[in-house]
This record gives C-alpha cells, sequence and structure tokens, in this order.
C-alpha cells in the first residue's frame, strides 16, 4: 500500500464577507458546514453589522479583519483609493499615514463594535494590509490596541512550487517587508498563500488550481476564497464566486484535501 499523505494544517479563508447579501450567506453556510475555518470581515460592506449573528462562535473559526482601503461603499467615513493609485503611492512613499491610520482604526472600531472582541486576524482587501505606508500603521494600531495578544497576520507568499505570475507580483507588494515587521514586533503570520487565480468562472480548471496548490502548499499555508450563493450585479467576479461555493460545499474538496493528508484548523493551531 502506499504511505498516506504527510499531514499539513491549512487556514481555510473565505475573504468578503459581508460585501453582499450572497456572499455572506454562502460562507456562513461553509463554516456552519466545517469547510472553512476562517473569514475575513469587510466591515464597510453593507451587511455589517446586520450579518454579524451569523458567524459562529469564536472557538469554532477565527474571524478576521478585511482591511479595505480601495473600494468606496456607502456610508464610508473613510477615505479611499483607486488600487493602482494606492500601489504606486506605496511605491514611492507617499501613502497619506494619518488617513490610512484613520481608516484603520475606524474599521477596528467597527469590528469590535459587531462581535465585541478584537479580530482573530488581519488581512487586506486586495492585499492592501502589506503596502508600504500600510503596513507600518497597521501594525502600530495592532500593538497599540492589542499588546498582549496581537492578531496574526496573512501572508501573500506563494509556496516555492507556485510560479504563477498574478501571485508573485501580489507578493512583491510588500509580504516581505511586512514580514520582517511583523517578526520585530512579536506578531505571528501564515506561513503562505495560495488560491490566487485570474477568477475565470470555470469548474473544471478551478480544480486543476487546487490540485497544483495542493500539491505545493505547506504547513500553515493559507487557502484563500471568494464563494457566494447567489450573483450579485454590478460584481466583476460574481460568476466566479458562486462557482466557487459550488466546489467548497461539494463532497469532491471534501475528499480532495483528505486524500491529500490536509486539516482544516484555525490560525491558533498552526500558526
Amino acid at each position: 500500500m502506499p504511505a498516506p499523505p504527510e499531514s499539513r494544517r491549512w487556514i481555510l479563508c473565505a475573504d468578503d464577507y459581508a460585501i453582499d447579501a450572497g456572499a455572506t450567506d454562502g460562507i456562513a453556510d461553509l463554516l456552519a458546514r466545517g469547510r472553512l475555518t476562517a473569514t475575513s470581515v469587510l466591515v464597510d460592506g453593507p451587511r455589517w453589522p446586520a450579518a454579524a449573528p451569523s458567524l459562529p462562535a469564536a472557538e469554532r473559526a477565527d474571524i478576521g479583519l478585511h482591511l479595505n482601503l480601495t473600494q468606496t461603499f456607502p456610508g464610508c467615513r473613510h477615505e479611499t483609493w483607486l488600487l493602482r493609485e494606492l500601489i504606486l503611492r506605496s511605491a514611492v512613499g507617499a501613502v497619506p499615514r494619518r488617513a490610512v491610520r484613520d481608516a484603520i482604526e475606524m474599521q477596528l472600531d467597527a469590528f469590535e463594535n459587531g462581535l465585541g472582541r478584537r479580530p482573530d486576524y488581519i488581512d487586506g482587501h486586495q492585499h492592501v494590509h502589506q503596502f508600504s505606508g500600510v503596513r507600518q500603521e497597521l501594525l502600530a494600531a495592532l500593538q497599540r490596541r492589542y499588546p498582549n495578544d496581537p492578531p496574526w497576520l496573512r501572508s501573500t507568499r506563494p509556496p516555492p512550487g507556485i510560479r504563477d505570475r498574478k501571485a508573485r507580483f501580489i507578493a512583491g507588494l510588500g509580504d516581505a517587508a511586512l514580514r520582517r515587521l511583523a517578526a520585530a514586533g512579536g506578531l505571528r503570520m501564515s506561513t503562505g498563500l495560495v488560491g490566487v487565480y485570474d477568477f475565470a468562472p470555470a469548474a473544471e480548471p478551478y480544480w486543476r488550481n487546487l490540485a497544483r496548490w495542493i500539491a505545493a502548499g505547506a504547513d500553515g499555508n493559507v487557502l484563500m476564497c471568494h464563494p457566494s450563493r447567489a450573483a450579485e450585479a454590478g460584481d466583476p467576479i460574481a460568476a466566479a464566486r458562486v462557482m466557487e461555493y459550488a466546489i467548497l460545499a461539494s463532497d469532491r474538496f471534501a475528499q480532495l484535501l483528505q486524500e491529500a493528508g490536509i486539516r482544516c484548523v484555525r490560525g491558533k493551531d498552526c500558526l
């Protein structure tokens, strides 16, 4: 008989909780099924804080803050920037630090007001948490607010076996610098990120991506996903979200992880 695969612990994380009804309902369902072990809350989204009661108890999954600086929602009280603009500002040291600081504080307040506790971890909508000028303000806020037990941070570093240009471009926007800053400040980070793709809404290519991520992924990696039960008008990745939900909810997906020796855990159980 072939040897069983070496066990790896992964955090299965759905982004964009509270962005709309379809994503919120789909993520809540997958959490209830045990298919996810984390979700990142978009507190600027129109479903927050009304969607807070649908989240599982604290011991069942990690609930994190999906830091938003690039998408303006109705009622958003902090400044936002186009992603391209924020990347360019970050590259030349021109990120408006005070405005970013205010946005971080407002979103941490909104998370705490909705759930009555701090986030288990922090990541970024469009990965902004790692950008220069943002990461410094973020770590300062976390160390100031939660000095004894700060949240962990999500890495964007792809495993060595992943050569996808998009994944490596994302990591190049600040992962190594964030990792150094976190280590100096005593904050934990996940070991890497899988789940980056082009959001093409076709199931078989996504299954092939999953096989590739599973082959390359390491212990302590995050599998990032964006599931939704229903397509929302105006969402450019709506069809991909619905496709992801169907795959994540399937028996085939659960069997794939089991056969690969991947255990789905919370951050505290592997970082």
